[in-house]
């Protein structure tokens, strides 16, 4: 990537009428702040930033009294510095935007500290020698080898001495305890047997990273920047693989809805797994449908269609009930397959928790004004939705096998080729592409995390990163994701952390990596008509999206009895992505 030139920017003026000087180096990637140690100037970052990412944004504020921050501070603490640098912090970085913040020595203290002030816009805290406590210096290193000379300062003797004693004023042990902020600490280890976590005061949380630099001492930027500044943009990388939701606010949309399909008690009370597509001049919905409620065997796959989306024919039968065979169907996409209708359903017995090992993919052709009789499309195998091209001209799907393990099938009718996807108690994943090529997977997390899980794939398809949780909340629903016409990416999803499928929203991002606006579609509580079902019932669950004709569809299952579709407008759900 293209370097860009690292310029004096400006100044954050304070109301003492002291001046923070910020220096940036532009870049179109994510914004970190890095803070110098005691008595450096931004010059010790220059080999440490040279050997970032070009993509990076790169803010260096200097300290009172430092560089050409002027003038010192007769009496500094901090918490007043820490002031400071988010000061030339909102004046360097675009108002609201996630910064990562980093910093050597007294700069990885104010890192902890600013931390602790700004959980909310922190992305991640790069702590490079910082120490939590005066008292670690002793407990983790006691003296050795002296450390390089640092840069003189245009000081005081008596403002040299104030500025030495602030170290020794500050307690960082509670901030790393309870910030949500994640953090990582890097330490050189001075080629001594490293100290534990307790002797450097650091909380054994999975939220904070601890990287050594061996044979390193306390100057970590002057004896070893590279290696310094590939561990940071590790963890930048890993922070940003997790950042995908950004939504200050939530609004609302023009929503009309229109039934589909309503459960008749006792005969079809339990009606879910829906999906909608356009073909040959109308819509067409299928679903899976149960006399009271799902798992049962016998359950089996219907089918409507409608001209305009809004009146809708009587709904017919795909599969055919088995449950004298203890067999059961769940319906698993419309597949719109080289000018061909596919009905996709899923075939196991009747096992609990999840799946038969008889499992298997199914797939129904729609041709003479029936379905055919089945083709099978993969064995050991039930999709989420159904195959999309990839750029090699392949189709790919996800899928679970009987035993719950996620990988993706590659190929077509009957000759798929499976590429794992880790991650233990993953389910229902998804799978869409960036504007740059790359695969993303999402999933949600059986683990109660209340937060999706993503993955990608830059190779198309061949391989997978280990998936991530990312900061986007989830009620543990299924969700999707459709890359509009427009390039907009649009995301239906409960994003509830309490576990009730309610609200049913509607999230959009510009790059598919960062969802930036959501509305609600529909969020009234909801009642059962019928008995016999559990709690989690209620809500409005699993729903796709469609784009057609000036508007976004989104069908999806009420309460796991009735099967409804919703009609938006194109231009709202653009002007909720500005």
């Amino acid at each position: 990537m293209t370097r860009r030139s690292f310029l004096m920017s400006g100044f954050a003026l304070r109301p003492d009428g002291a001046r923070i000087a910020f220096t940036v180096r532009e870049g179109v990637g994510p914004n970190l702040v890095l803070i110098p140690g005691s008595w450096g100037t931004r010059a010790v970052f220059d080999r440490f930033v040279a050997a970032l990412p070009g993509d990076l944004r790169v803010v260096i504020v200097e300290l009172r009294g430092h560089g050409e921050s002027r003038p010192a501070a007769a009496a500094p603490a901090m918490e007043s510095l820490a002031e400071d640098v988010l000061a030339a912090v909102d004046k360097a970085v675009p108002r609201g935007a996630r910064f990562y913040v980093g910093g050597h020595s007294i700069g990885g203290m104010l890192t902890i500290e600013i931390a602790g002030r700004r959980p909310g816009q922190v992305a991640g805290a790069i702590a490079m020698e910082g120490w939590t406590h005066y008292s670690v210096q002793a407990a983790a290193f006691p003296p050795g080898r002296p450390s390089p000379r640092r840069a003189t300062v245009a000081m005081t003797e008596a403002e040299r001495a104030a500025f030495g004693t602030v170290w020794r004023k500050w307690d960082g042990w509670g901030i790393l305890e309870r910030t949500p902020v994640p953090v990582l600490e890097v330490w050189g280890d001075r080629g001594r047997e490293r100290p534990s976590r307790a002797v450097l005061r650091i909380p054994e949380r999975e939220s904070i990273e601890l990287e050594w630099m061996a044979g390193a001492s306390h100057s970590l930027l002057e004896e070893c920047p590279e290696e310094v500044a590939r561990a940071t943009a590790g963890f930048v990388g890993r922070m940003e693989e997790r950042h995908m939701f950004a939504v200050t606010g939530v609004g609302r949309l023009p929503v009309e809805a229109f039934s589909i399909f309503r459960a008749r008690e006792g005969v079809a009370g339990f009606n879910m797994h829906p999906y909608v597509t356009f073909f040959g001049g109308k819509f067409w919905a299928i679903w899976s449908s149960n006399r009271v409620r799902d798992l049962q065997s016998g359950q089996y796959v219907r089918y409507a269609t409608s001209g305009d989306g809004v009146h809708w024919s009587e709904a017919g039968v795909v599969t055919p009930s088995e449950e004298a065979g203890n067999f059961r169907y769940f319906a698993r996409g419309l597949w719109v397959r080289d000018g061909e209708l596919w009905a996709l359903a899923a075939r196991d017995e009747a096992v609990r928790p999840l799946f038969g090992p008889g499992l298997e993919l199914r797939g129904y052709k729609w041709a003479g004004g029936r379905w055919e009789e089945p083709v099978l499309i993969a064995r050991d195998a039930i999709n989420n939705f159904a195959p999309e091209r990839l750029a090699s001209g392949e189709w790919m799907m996800s899928r679970r096998d009987h035993k719950m393990r996620i990988s993706m099938l590659v190929g077509d009718l009957g000759k798929w080729r499976a590429v794992p996807v880790g991650g233990s108690g993953l389910d229902e994943p998804i799978w869409y592409a960036l504007p740059d090529g790359v695969l993303t997977a999402v999933f949600r997390d059986g683990n109660r995390s209340r937060r999706l899980f993503r993955a990608f794939s830059r190779d198309g398809g061949r391989m997978w990163t280990t998936p991530v949780r990312t900061d986007f909340p989830d009620a543990m629903a299924k969700c999707n994701v459709l890359r509009l016409r427009s390039g907009l990416y649009v995301m239906a999803s409960n994003p509830n952390p309490s576990g009730v499928r309610i609200p049913l929203s509607l999230s959009v991002s510009r790059d598919g990596r960062i969802f930036t606006g959501q509305a609600v579609l529909r969020d009234a509580p909801t009642v059962y008509r019928y008995g016999g079902k559990d709690p989690g019932y209620a809500g409005y669950h699993y729903p796709q999206l469609l784009e057609h004709s000036g508007y976004l569809y989104v069908i999806h299952a009420e309460n796991m009895e009735d099967i409804v579709l919703l009609r938006v407008p194109l231009g709202a759900v653009e002007r909720l992505a500005r």
